[in-house]
C-alpha cells in the first residue's frame, strides 16, 4: 500500500486589479488560508469541507468573494504540485520517497536481537575469568533512519541508535555527498572503519551470532572520522580510505585520543551474473596505521559469545605504534559457500620487544533449503537472505534453513607479553522465517592456552532476531 502525505503551504494573497490589500486585511487573509491549509494536512483531505469553511466566513462578512476564490484557487494550486507528496511504502522497513522518485528517498529501520546463554567452564578457566552464569540479554535494539536527498549536491545521510543493555550508543550517525569526481563519495561521521569482510557485513546478516574471535581482538568496528569511497568496472572492485578518532560507541572523544588510518581493497575475479551471485569469488585485503596518543595498548577477546567475559587478554602495555594487516575470501557456490580471514598485528614498543600477534578463522555455511549467501556488489560485503518459500503453517512454507561450522584462532603471546592463545571451534543452526526474523542456535567449544596451563568451555547460546 502506498500512503500520500500532501504538504501545504500558505498561499500568497493578491487584491483585485493587482493592488495590495491593507494590512488588516491581508494578515486576515493569510491567517483564514493557514487554518483551511492546517485542516487539509491529512491524506486525501475533502475538497468540500474547504468549501464549506469559506463559504461560512464569507456569509458573516469575514471575507469577500473574491478573497475567498483566492483562496480556493492557491490551495488547489498547491495541492497539485507533485514535489510536496511523499510516497510511503514497504519493503524491509518503511520506504520514503518523493513524487518525483529523485529529490528524498529514506528508510526507517530497526533490529531487536534477544539472546540466551548457557556456559559450562572447567576448575581452570573458572578461577582465571571467574564463574560465568547462563544469562540473558537484549544484544541490540536499534532504530535507524537513513537516505538521500538529492538537490543541487546528493547528500546521504543516515542515524542509528542502539538501545541493547539498557544504554544509549551512537551507531552509524554520519552525513555523506556522493557521485563525486574520482572519489565517488565523501562521508562523515561515526560508522565503520574499512577493515575486514566480517565487519562490514551487518550483524543481520552475518551467519553466526557473534564474529569471529580475531576480528573483536584486532579489528576496529565503528569511530569518528572521515572517509572516501568508490566502486569501479562495473562494481567487480571497490576501494575505501579514512581516517578516525578513537570515540567508541559515544562518538565523543578528545582529539588526543588514537589516530587511525585504515583503507580496504576487494575484488571479484568471477561472478555469475546470470544467476545474480549465487556463483562468486571474493577477494580482499585492508589495513590500518594506528598512533596510541597516550603510549599504551591493548588486545583481548571473548569466545564468540557476548554473554562471556574476554579469556584471552595482553592487559595494557606500553605502545608507540602499531600495525594491522588483514587478508580476506570468500566463495559461494550455490547453497554452499566459505569464507576465510587472516590478521596480522605488529606493536612497536618503546624499551623493550616488538610484539606481534595474530589470528584467522575459515567458515563454511550450506543451506538445506536451495538459498544462497547474497553479496551486495557496491559494499563488497553479504546481504540479506531470502527464503525460497517464508514459513507459514497454513501454506506449508519452511522457511530457510542453514547449517554452520567455524573454526578460529587468535594468539596474543609475543615479545614477553602473555596474552594467551585461544581457539574456538563453532557449529550452528539458522532457521530464516521470512526475510525480517530468524532463530539461530550456537554451540562454542573454546580451548584458551595461557600461562602454559590449558582451560575449556561449552557456550550453547541462542537468538530471536527481528530487523527491518
Amino acid at each position: 500500500p502506498v500512503l500520500l502525505w500532501k504538504t501545504r503551504s500558505s498561499p500568497t494573497m493578491k487584491s483585485e486589479e493587482g493592488k495590495k490589500p491593507k494590512t488588516a486585511r491581508a494578515a486576515l487573509c493569510t491567517c483564514v488560508a493557514c487554518l483551511i491549509g492546517s485542516t487539509t494536512l491529512l491524506p486525501d483531505a475533502p475538497a468540500q469541507g474547504t468549501d464549506a469553511l469559506t463559504d461560512a466566513l464569507v456569509r458573516k462578512g469575514v471575507l469577500t468573494e473574491q478573497e475567498a476564490n483566492d483562496i480556493k484557487a492557491e490551495l488547489e494550486k498547491q495541492n497539485a504540485v507533485p514535489g510536496n507528496t511523499l510516497n510511503f511504502t514497504w519493503k524491509d522497513g518503511i520506504n520514503i520517497q518523493s513524487a518525483d522518485k529523485e529529490t528524498f528517498s529514506g528508510k526507517i529501520g530497526g533490529r531487536i536481537h534477544l539472546d540466551a546463554g548457557f556456559f559450562s567452564e572447567d576448575d581452570d578457566l573458572e578461577a582465571s575469568v571467574g564463574d560465568t552464569p547462563s544469562s540473558v540479554e537484549f544484544r541490540r535494539a536499534r532504530i535507524a533512519l537513513e537516505g538521500e536527498i538529492k538537490l543541487s549536491l546528493p547528500t546521504l545521510y543516515k542515524i542509528e541508535v542502539d538501545f541493547g543493555g539498557g544504554e544509549v550508543a551512537f551507531k552509524d550517525v554520519y552525513l555523506g555527498l556522493t557521485d563525486l569526481p574520482f572519489v565517488g563519495t565523501f562521508q562523515a561521521g561515526h560508522f565503520k572503519e574499512p577493515i575486514s569482510l566480517d565487519i562490514l557485513t551487518s550483524s543481520r546478516f552475518i551467519p553466526f551470532m557473534e564474529r569471529a574471535a580475531p576480528i573483536e581482538a584486532f579489528a576496529p568496528e565503528r569511530n569518528t572520522g572521515v572517509m572516501f569511497h568508490n566502486s569501479a568496472f562495473g562494481e567487480r572492485m571497490t576501494w575505501a580510505v579514512g581516517a578516525f578518532t578513537d570515540t567508541g560507541d559515544t562518538g565523543d572523544s578528545t582529539l588526543d585520543s588514537n589516530y587511525r588510518v585504515s583503507g580496504r581493497v576487494t575484488g571479484l575475479p568471477y561472478w555469475h551474473a546470470e544467476s545474480k551471485g549465487r556463483k562468486l569469488v571474493h577477494v580482499g585485503v585492508s589495513g590500518s596505521l594506528i598512533e596510541p596518543s597516550n603510549g599504551e595498548a591493548r588486545f583481548r577477546t571473548r569466545p564468540e559469545a557476548h554473554l562471556a567475559p574476554r579469556f584471552v587478554d595482553t592487559g595494557v602495555f606500553d605502545a608507540d605504534q602499531a600495525y594491522l594487516g588483514a587478508v580476506e575470501v570468500a566463495a559461494v557456490m550455490g547453497s554452499f559457500s566459505v569464507q576465510a580471514e587472516y590478521f596480522q598485528n605488529w606493536v612497536c614498543r618503546p624499551g623493550g620487544d616488538d610484539a606481534s600477534f595474530n589470528g584467522y578463522y575459515v567458515l563454511g555455511s550450506y543451506f538445506l533449503t536451495g538459498e544462497h549467501r547474497p553479496y551486495k556488489t557496491s559494499s563488497a560485503a553479504f546481504d540479506r537472505v531470502r527464503p525460497k518459500r517464508n514459513f507459514s503453517i497454513s501454506e506449508g512454507g519452511p522457511g530457510a534453513w542453514e547449517l554452520l561450522a567455524r573454526y578460529s584462532r587468535v594468539n596474543l603471546t609475543d615479545g614477553g607479553i602473555d596474552g594467551g592463545e585461544m581457539d574456538d571451534i563453532t557449529g550452528g543452526v539458522n532457521w530464516y522465517l521470512n526475510p525480517n526474523m530468524r532463530v539461530m542456535w550456537n554451540y562454542v567449544f573454546s580451548n584458551v592456552d595461557r600461562g602454559g596451563i590449558e582451560r575449556q568451555a561449552h557456550i550453547f547460546q541462542t537468538r530471536l532476531a527481528v530487523d527491518f
